[in-house]
């Protein structure tokens, strides 16, 4: 599989990544360990060697899973994690990106995957507070790369404001956002901006969670248990159906095409030579294949210009 180079780092992930946040069980419906760690397997046999979770996936459970499977080949593999989400006893997650937070979390974090470093480690979210300074943040990280506890510093969900500050204080090597054909914020600002100072973008929600993949109808409705129930405003009951009148027309596409729906939308997120990695979520083994084909061709101009013409209009969502 393709590798391509993360910012101005020295890791070269895999343009399809495996995204573990449904690998953690909670908010995702029926999810069994086994058919996970078959699908991490399948992954690393097709050439994935780009692995992110989050400590607050499963509230561990991401994490642990994901070390037990990958142990066997670690050298191999690139490892990200994050930290600055913290939990309590009933399950209610905050932003907390003090020194002792980051601290704490970067030992559990190491211990749950089995390893004594993480490649690339990203402040989950910021601190919209201003609680915590950047600098007591950063200069935390700076000192965990210094310890080698971890190689590379990240951000995720950080507008381009945000970025900049924490440029100020640490070398950044990456961005995550939300970006798929639906949700286009980070084209206006955000990419332009990663393009001029060479600093890799990790999109991640490449399928809308799911809303690409085709497999939902006007009939659909998600338990409230559901995470995309929950945070998603792609899945409100109004917007949901307005979706699926454009999913229909893309439906169309795709199948000129001759490729399904979901390889379409990871391809379209290829095309762009700024994206270093695509996080594409999958708990099963059937997943992980339909998610690494989309690497193995690529759209022609034209239809990438069509497909992004159809979803221009309705484009500024947030997770």
């Amino acid at each position: 599989m393709e590798k391509r180079k993360l910012g101005n780092s020295e890791l070269f992930p895999s343009v399809i990544g495996f995204g573990a946040w449904a690998a953690g069980k909670a908010g995702w419906g029926e999810v069994a360990d086994n058919e996970v760690e078959a699908a991490i397997h399948r992954a690393y046999d097709l050439g994935i060697t780009f692995f992110d979770t989050a400590p607050v996936y499963g509230y561990g459970h991401s994490e642990q899973l994901l070390g037990k499977v990958l142990q066997p080949f670690r050298e191999k593999v690139i490892i990200a994690t994050k930290a600055g989400l913290e939990w309590n006893t009933q399950g209610e997650v905050s932003v907390n990106v003090t020194k002792a937070n980051i601290v704490r979390e970067v030992e559990e974090s190491l211990r749950r995957l089995n390893t004594d470093y993480i490649d690339l480690y990203q402040i989950h979210a910021p601190d919209s507070s201003g609680k915590t300074s950047i600098e007591e943040t950063f200069e935390t990280l700076n000192q965990l790369v210094e310890e080698g506890k971890i190689r590379y510093i990240g951000v995720s969900n950080f507008n381009v404001q945000q970025l900049v500050a924490a440029q100020t204080v640490s070398s950044i090597v990456s961005l995550q956002s939300p970006y798929n054909l639906f949700q286009r914020d980070v084209e206006h600002a955000a990419l332009p901006y990663i393009k001029q100072l060479n600093i890799g973008f990790i999109p991640y929600s490449p399928l809308a969670q799911g809303l690409l993949t085709g497999k939902f109808n006007y009939l659909t409705r998600l338990p409230q248990t559901d995470v995309r129930a929950q945070l998603n405003p792609l899945f409100s009951e109004k917007q949901f159906v307005k979706n699926l009148v454009i999913i229909e027309t893309f439906t169309g596409i795709a199948r000129a095409i001759g490729k399904p729906l979901n390889q379409v939308a990871i391809n379209w997120l290829l095309y762009r030579k700024e994206i270093s990695s695509v996080i594409a979520g999958a708990k099963t083994v059937k997943q992980v294949e339909e998610n690494a084909a989309a690497a193995r061709w690529s759209l022609t101009r034209e239809d990438y210009e069509q497909i992004s013409r159809l979803f221009e209009t309705d484009s500024s969502y947030a997770i």
